[in-house]
């Protein structure tokens, strides 16, 4: 086979899954980080060693998720309620990707709407490890605020459901997976009026 053919056939591949070859590698590491968040312990995700390239991903996946977070308490705060201001941390890293992932589509974007969809999943998942500390409240919170402040044991304790936490959490946890396996598939739902990234580089 030809360079000619290599490059026909492999270049329409690439500008059409690049993106989902590299979150099927990082997937390994964030699906085994959270999992073992709700099988075992929060530190065991906090503690979590990514390898470089990867790592440098996760913090600034985690690190605007968790802007996002605190964010949302200020903003839902407005409202008085004090359930809606601890929920609001959690609906805003939600909220955010959505919205994204809505504009990505309706303009025909593969490439932001496949990256907020990930995105999305991922705060699913860390979503899912804050609620499996909800019991035992380990995780050391922003601020030095006291163990009483933790966003999941006061959702949880006010919804009179906190016995059955990990319940929640496994649930948060499989939605994340879901909603991170249709940002890798996204490309088989593509069509040619998306805009893709174009590899095929003229020098």
């Amino acid at each position: 086979m030809d360079l000619r053919a290599i490059k026909t056939k492999l270049l329409p591949f690439l500008s059409k899954w690049w993106l989902s070859l590299l979150l099927v590698l990082f997937s390994w590491f964030i699906i085994e980080q959270f999992y073992i968040a709700l099988r075992y312990n929060i530190f065991y995700a906090v503690n979590y060693t990514h390898v470089f390239g990867f790592s440098i991903l996760y913090f600034l996946m985690d690190n605007l998720t968790l802007i996002l977070h605190e964010a949302g308490h200020t903003i839902f705060g407005i409202f008085g309620w004090r359930f809606l201001t601890v929920l609001g941390g959690t609906l805003m890293q939600l909220i955010i990707p959505t919205l994204i992932i809505i504009f990505g589509w309706m303009n025909r974007k593969l490439f932001i709407t496949q990256a907020a969809l990930y995105w999305l999943g991922f705060a699913w998942l860390d979503t899912a490890a804050y609620c499996a500390d909800a019991y035992s409240k380990s995780l050391p919170l922003l601020g030095n605020l006291p163990k009483s402040a933790h966003d999941f044991s006061n959702l949880l304790s006010s919804l009179n459901i906190l016995d059955s936490y990990s319940t929640v959490a496994w649930i948060l946890f499989s939605i994340g997976l879901v909603v991170l396996s249709v940002g890798i598939l996204l490309p088989l739902f593509h069509s040619s009026s998306y805009k893709e990234v174009d590899l095929d580089l003229k020098l």
